[in-house]
């Protein structure tokens, strides 16, 4: 490499994330088998190149935030949200480049259906290295659609007019989804809400508040709404969609108050809404509405996680590009020892949550092909993978920042964007405490943890028994501690129910990362990157804490593995 002019900032572009990052390009052919990632990968590359593209629109799309116009020329009330042409140009590099219709492709699902979700979320990884705002969008689009397949057999007309509109990769056709769940005064503890349903000449109609409707101007969106003298809490929740052109004046029933002015995500418009008489196709009745509701919650738990990684990568892509050219005190960033040994941190931590994150998107595709141990193994990892990844989200781009320096601080680099969409990414879907219940709800009625701990067992069935004996002896302390745990009263279970979530969050990639490591082509990233981990303490903890004196071998294997 060439020695960088000392007088001279890096300058840094992308073309396609993709080819920037074959370390995932060797997880991809190992998930997916070489023959089958070959056939797929111009599905990545288009991603990839997306992701790139994306960069500069997503600035100025953060910049000029979206506008809600309410009345027309002649002084009507309209509620219209008007967003920047580059929101659009962004919207046509992944709608129109089929980030959501690859997993709905009657091609593709035929010779590819066991890796649907693998497909779309890793391609879909590139992009949300850029914008995680439209992400938000997209994730909806994906989650009404995979709803209503399983919701709407008995009404395969309705079926085909909704789905086949958000599926499509024609923008002029395209109907974007949205999820309206939360209320002003439940938030999280959604069986507080009060949007009513009632049935009027044989037609369902919702009345009532929303408080945050993120993509408050989608075509097709999932509302919760209480039954006519349903039970009380979530159990009287029905599930409806509501579809703003049908019946053609529905949207004029759907009134935006404001839109909110976000800390992040600026680029996607989420709004104050109030039904007023809207009309709407019941989706799932009384005992049933939160529950097929909550599979739409799931995915978007998902999509979260994966928008954690994708901005952690970014933000390690951006700082190790930098480290390698720029110069201080003699030398380029990234030899000297306290910078590479935090970077090498970063990059284990990450490497380690992408494997976390990708094994639960492999569980779910296990999980739709009827797999009930994959099922209730991702029935505790989808929020433990959403919970652990958000955290880590936030403090990888704060310390990618703080690795460039100021210039990383100003507007012009991506990494103040990044920032601050992340610290969205814990609250969404869930905040960690309402994470950290959900998987202690899953152990209790459904023993979900016999399915995590079997996947950890045969994850280190494929280790070196020197590597994998101190894994297992923190798993024997896993199971030891969760006995105790169940054991106790429920406000205590509460109490102790986080820091046994993260430390088994600790344990499981550890075993992830070993049993990568018998591919190969991961053998040396996967073991450095176990070898930091296996040192640090489970949770958010700062980089350069404990072994990095032991360590100096891993740093040039981590750093050299993240950037070609």
């Amino acid at each position: 490499m060439a020695v960088p002019d000392p007088s001279n900032l890096p300058e840094i572009s992308h073309t396609n994330l993709l080819d920037e990052d074959p370390l995932g390009e060797e997880f991809w052919k190992r998930w997916l088998g070489a023959g089958r990632y070959s056939e797929l990968r111009s599905h990545f590359s288009a991603m990839g190149e997306s992701g790139a593209l994306a960069t500069e629109l997503s600035a100025r799309a953060d910049r000029q935030s979206p506008t809600l116009q309410t009345h027309d020329a002649r002084g009507m009330r309209v509620d219209h949200t008007i967003q920047h042409p580059d929101y659009h140009e962004l919207e046509r590099l992944s709608y129109g480049r089929g980030i959501v219709a690859i997993k709905y492709d009657s091609a593709f699902l035929a010779r590819h259906r066991e890796f649907r979700h693998l497909v779309g979320f890793g391609a879909g990884y590139y992009f949300a290295q850029s914008e995680i705002g439209l992400y938000c969008p997209i994730c909806m689009t994906d989650g009404v659609a995979r709803v209503l397949q399983h919701r709407l057999q008995d009404s395969p007309a309705l079926y085909e007019k909704v789905v086949a509109r958000l599926v499509t990769t024609d923008l002029d056709r395209l109907w974007q989804g949205a999820m309206f769940l939360t209320e002003k005064q439940g938030g999280s503890d959604v069986g507080a809400n009060t949007v009513a349903a009632t049935l009027e000449d044989g037609r369902w109609r919702l009345n009532g508040d929303k408080w945050f409707c993120s993509n408050v101007a989608a075509d097709a969106i999932l509302a919760l709404a209480r039954m006519p003298g349903g039970a009380l809490g979530t159990k009287g929740l029905g599930l409806f969609l509501v579809l703003r052109q049908d019946p053609p004046d529905n949207g004029a029933t759907i009134r935006i108050h404001r839109l909110k002015d976000k800390l992040g995500v600026r680029s996607m418009p989420t709004g104050e809404v109030t039904f007023e008489g809207t009309e709407a196709y019941l989706v799932a009745g009384e005992n049933e509405g939160f529950k097929q509701m909550a599979e739409m919650l799931n995915l978007s738990r998902l999509y979260n996680a994966v928008a954690s990684v994708a901005a952690m990568r970014r933000a390690l892509l951006e700082a190790l590009r930098h480290g390698a050219g720029r110069m201080a005190f003699g030398s380029r960033l990234d030899e000297l020892p306290l910078w590479r040994a935090g970077m090498a941190d970063l990059v284990a931590e990450h490497l380690g949550i992408f494997a976390l994150v990708f094994e639960t998107v492999r569980a779910l595709d296990l999980a739709d092909g009827g797999d009930e141990e994959a099922r209730k193994l991702a029935r505790i990892a989808v929020p433990m993978a959403k919970a652990l990844s958000g955290k880590l989200a936030i403090f990888t781009v704060s310390e990618a920042m703080e690795a460039i320096g100021g210039n990383a601080y100003i507007e012009e680099s991506i990494l103040p964007r990044l920032l601050r969409d992340c610290q969205v990414l814990p609250i969404w879907e869930g905040t960690t405490h309402i994470l950290t219940l959900d998987a202690l709800r899953a152990m209790r009625k459904e023993g979900s943890h016999e399915a995590l701990f079997a996947r950890m067992e045969r994850a280190l069935s494929h280790a070196p028994l020197a590597d994998a004996g101190p894994v297992r002896a923190k798993l024997d302390e896993d199971k030891k501690r969760l006995n105790a745990l169940l054991r106790l009263p429920a406000e205590q279970q509460q109490r102790a129910a986080r820091s046994w979530l993260e430390g088994v969050g600790r344990t499981l990639t550890l075993a992830l990362l070993l049993e990568h490591a018998s591919h190969p082509p991961l053998q040396a990233a996967c073991l450095a990157a176990y070898q930091r981990l296996a040192v640090r303490p489970a949770g958010v903890m700062p980089v350069c804490q404990r072994g990095n004196e032991e360590l100096t071998d891993t740093e040039t294997v981590l750093l050299r593995s993240a950037i070609p």
